[in-house]
């Protein structure tokens, strides 16, 4: 009984572990019904899935040569120089009083720096002036044109009729070094003197006789020290002093030494000395001349109030010998005021005397000048002048010969200045 029932039960698990072997039958087709005749519930349409993406392989290696390094970058651009502008018209009409007999009234005065022509608006001085300034560095050029440039030139003699022309009055380069030295190289005007070329800086419009018997412009090189706010110190080489400066009539150079001292807020005192050998030195000759010029120039500018000042001049010149007594000289001084009336107007005076010793004889020449200083704005000025020059011997209104027929000459000028 055992046995059947055994084999009864391993009869019947046999059918049921072929079955779990074998795949699931088929699902029925869509339009299968069930026998309850009913449609079963419509499945869920699957989600499409994305095809996995396909690795894409990495590039192959390339060799890349790098971009080459930039060019270093430039040195910063060299500043702009500042520059300053100037510059003057200077015109004037004169009219002298007494030539000499049978003169024409063009007939100019004589012995005068500047005034070289009468009865006859003239065109003295148009200048333009250029500062350009590039720390430590400046230049300095200042051009012109009118009667005044051809007498700096020196290709007329002062006091005779002339042509205007060109001149290059200053072309100069400055360094600032440290201590408060500067160093100028080139042409520069002249440290001696209380009067310059340029006339809307001067407190009279004519120059006085000593401006005539100093040196206008120099070549060369000066350096000039600042010592304190007292003291400044100079020192220059330069050409002939007694030319237009460039070139140099031979070997021999002029030392130039000045000091100005700043006494008080209202007192300054200018000292300046040019010495050196001057001569024409001719191409066979191996020494300069040796005629030496000296030239002792002594300046007082003294501030009485705000409206007054006064100014003081003394020059010697020792020259080079005309004959054989030598001893050839000139001393002269002069005083002049200028006070301010208003703030249109100003009174100015000069008075002044000179002595001449060449040849072994001596003559002398004075004068006296008035002027009013009319200011029309900042940058314009009207001066009328009257002028009167004496001296002991006849040397005034020369003749048809170039002598002398007057002890005294009498201007009157009407000057216009304008400046920026």
């Amino acid at each position: 009984m055992r046995l059947r029932l055994s084999t009864l039960a391993f009869a019947a698990a046999l059918p049921l572990r072929a079955f779990a072997q074998e795949p699931p039958p088929p699902p029925p087709p869509a339009t299968a019904v069930p026998a309850s005749g009913e449609m079963p519930p419509a499945e869920k349409p699957a989600v499409p899935q994305a095809p996995a993406a396909t690795p894409v392989p990495p590039p192959p290696a390339v060799m890349v040569t790098p971009p080459p390094p930039p060019p270093p970058s430039p040195a910063a651009a060299t500043p702009a120089p500042k520059l300053t502008w100037g510059g003057l018209v200077d015109t004037y009409w004169m009219y002298y009083f007494n030539p000499a007999s049978g003169a024409n009234s063009l007939t100019p005065p004589t012995l005068r720096a500047f005034d070289v022509s009468a009865n006859s608006f003239n065109l003295s001085l148009a200048k333009l002036s250029l500062n350009a300034s590039m720390d430590p560095v400046s230049m300095q050029l200042d051009v012109g044109y009118g009667d005044t440039a051809s007498v700096v030139n020196g290709t007329v003699t002062a006091g005779m009729p002339v042509t205007p022309s060109f001149f290059v009055e200053q072309a100069y380069a400055e360094i600032a070094l440290p201590g408060n030295l500067t160093i100028d190289f080139g042409k520069f005007v002249t440290t001696a003197g209380a009067e310059v070329i340029e006339a809307n800086k001067n407190w009279l419009y004519s120059r006085s006789f000593l401006f005539t018997i100093i040196p206008f412009v120099h070549t060369g090189v000066r350096a000039s020290l600042k010592v304190s706010d007292q003291l400044t110190l100079q020192a220059s080489l330069v050409n002939n002093w007694g030319g237009v400066g460039s070139p140099d009539n031979n070997a021999w150079k002029t030392v130039g030494l000045s000091a100005t001292a700043t006494l008080s807020p209202m007192a300054t005192i200018i000292a300046t000395a040019y010495i050196g050998k001057e001569g024409t030195q001719a191409a066979t000759d191996s020494s300069t001349p040796s005629d030496t010029t000296v030239l002792v120039d002594v300046v007082g500018a003294f501030t009485v109030s705000d409206k007054l000042g006064l100014n003081l001049n003394i020059d010697y010149v020792k020259a080079p010998p005309l004959t054989s007594a030598g001893d050839d000289h000139q001393i002269g001084f002069s005083v002049m005021g200028r006070y301010v009336l208003s703030d249109h107007l100003n009174l100015a005076a000069r008075g002044e005397w000179l002595q001449n010793h060449f040849g072994g004889a001596s003559s002398s020449v004075e004068e006296g000048t008035v002027m009013l200083g009319i200011d029309v704005g900042k940058n314009f000025e009207l001066r009328p002048e009257v002028r009167a020059d004496f001296s002991g011997d006849n040397v005034y209104a020369p003749d048809a010969n170039g002598l002398g027929t007057k002890k005294n000459q009498v201007t009157g000028t009407i000057a216009a200045l304008a400046w920026f």
